[in-house]
């Protein structure tokens, strides 16, 4: 046991019931916290693991809601400072009372992303400035194949609020949304555009403006990716639907795909969403 190191985005399922410390965090100067106990099948993913052997590691259930009425009391979670929770579970506990879950890794292919390699529902993820601009990079191939996602996003953007119909949907969860619109224009927020009968396009608001701004910082907003992300996976699980994309994030916003490449484990990957990456030729 002492030589298994547990790697970042890693997934692991409870043997048996654990007693374990959480925390709680707030948009405040302090946080929260206490002792816990987490069902046996509980599924944990392994969050901000370096390479080495740590006392304890940061996890996050994948039945994050459910758990958390149990972890949290409701005075805490009413608080309009509340901002989650985390658990830390001690080294030796996470190799012998949890077991290792295999998950596919995320698969990379040479291919158009807007041509996804699947009989299943598929969704197309890409990334969308906060200003409305539609006219570089990606959205030209989504464009030349359907005109749906340009004019429902672009719509998004002059309204500001919900455009939705059958074939435009947006994902709400609960710990996120409580005091939040999840259809609201703004970063962090997807909408789900369905142009064919197997095939939604997700426009996912995750860039500040279209250019660097006055310090340098290029467009992209990792914080607001992995936001984007954990809608796509609610979507994604919800629809039993498989995920395509480029190489999101890392074009025109600036980003580099080191960064965005763990926000896909530790969400689509890690809840077993088949997830496949497209380099163009």
């Amino acid at each position: 046991m002492g030589n298994v190191i547990p790697m970042d985005a890693a997934v692991y399922e409870t043997v048996q019931a654990i007693e374990i410390s959480y925390v709680t965090s707030h948009f405040a100067p302090y946080t929260g916290g206490g002792t816990c106990t987490i069902p046996k099948g509980e599924q944990l993913i392994v969050r901000n693991a370096k390479a080495q052997i740590n006392t304890a590691y940061y996890c996050e259930p994948l039945n994050y809601e459910g758990l958390e009425k149990t972890i949290v009391d409701q005075e805490e979670r009413d608080e309009p400072t509340y901002a989650g929770y985390m658990l830390s579970v001690p080294y030796n506990v996470l190799l012998s009372n949890c077991k290792l879950i295999e998950r596919r890794p995320i698969h990379y292919v040479k291919g158009d992303a807007t041509n996804p390699q699947t009989s299943n529902t598929a969704i197309i993820i890409h990334v969308c400035n906060d200003v409305g601009g539609w006219g570089k990079g990606f959205v030209l191939a989504i464009s030349r194949k359907w005109n749906q996602p340009e004019e429902a996003y672009r719509l998004w953007y002059k309204q500001q609020s919900k455009v939705i119909t059958a074939a435009i949907q947006y994902q709400r969860i609960e710990s996120r949304d409580k005091y939040a619109d999840e259809s609201k224009f703004e970063l962090g927020k997807v909408q789900f555009v369905k142009v064919n009968e197997t095939t939604w396009v997700a426009n996912m608001i995750a860039q500040v403006n279209t250019k660097p701004d006055a310090d340098g910082t290029p467009p992209i907003r990792y914080i607001f990716v992995k936001e984007c992300l954990e809608r796509v996976t609610a979507f994604a699980l919800a629809h039993q639907a498989t995920v395509h994309l480029p190489r999101i994030g890392c074009g025109l916003a600036g980003g580099q795909w080191s960064e965005t490449e763990p926000l896909i484990k530790h969400t689509l990957i890690a809840n077993a969403v088949d997830t496949t990456v497209y380099d163009f030729e």
